[in-house]
């Protein structure tokens, strides 16, 4: 017996949702991104990179880890799209001042960089995990966060004035912002640092005072005088010692 075959329906078919418009598109990949970017910073700061996966992302964000991939590639993405956030590592970035001094601009830009280090539990974090984690995720973000800062502080030296000849500004500054790095770590973990209280308003203001020192003689626009030499004697070449007349 050969199968009947149904009638065919006269059903109408339904009418096709309108689709959204672009613009509406549009801000929703970008608030889904937000809240994923959200969710990665709440995970590194509460958690570590050891926390950072993509089925944890996927439910710290509330949204599907498709989404994940299709907006960011994948966690690699996610990450390297954290490392271009300059708000996340320097608070407000610096507007630049044009005929600035050199100088000037180095104390202003290590200042509010210290004071965004000081203020930003994540980045203190990820800045200790960098010296005794480095792990790829690690690696690929600072990659991300020093291209995105290069142009910027290149756009910050452009407007000051030049740097005084026979310095090694780059050498300098990195000396001075390892500092800064190895400062905030201390006031989160001991709160000292060779006698001077990090975590109170005066050690606070004794570091600043040092800052502004150490920028303001290395950089200065005349050269220092250096100290007048001892006299020596012509045989020895030690310093001459002083007569005193009875």
């Amino acid at each position: 017996m050969s199968p009947t075959k149904s009638a065919p329906s006269t059903q109408a078919a339904k009418p096709r949702a309108p689709r959204a418009p672009r613009t509406q598109r549009t801000h929703d990949a970008a608030a889904t991104m937000q809240c994923i970017l959200d969710a990665a910073t709440r995970l590194l700061a509460e958690s570590g990179f050891t926390a950072l996966g993509i089925n944890a992302l996927s439910a710290a964000a509330g949204v599907d880890k498709q989404l994940i991939y299709y907006h960011f590639g994948g966690l690699d993405g996610v990450v390297r799209k954290l490392g271009e956030r300059l708000e996340l590592w320097l608070g407000t970035p610096l507007q630049p001042r044009e005929g600035e001094p050199y100088g000037e601009a180095v104390h202003r830009l290590l200042t509010e960089y210290g004071c965004a280090l000081r203020g930003n539990p994540l980045v203190l974090r990820l800045l200790a995990w960098e010296l005794v984690e480095p792990t790829d995720a690690l690696k690929e973000l600072e990659v991300t966060r020093s291209a995105a800062m290069v142009p910027w502080v290149q756009n910050l030296r452009a407007a000051a004035a030049p740097v005084p000849d026979g310095i090694d500004a780059p050498a300098v500054n990195a000396v001075l912002l390892a500092g800064l790095h190895y400062l905030a770590l201390r006031e989160q973990s001991l709160g000292s640092f060779a006698g001077v209280d990090l975590s109170t308003p005066e050690g606070a203001t004794r570091i600043a005072t040092a800052l502004r020192l150490i920028t303001e003689r290395t950089y200065a626009t005349q050269p220092a005088t250096p100290p007048a030499a001892h006299p020596t004697t012509p045989q020895t070449g030690k310093p001459a010692r002083k007569r005193t007349t009875s």
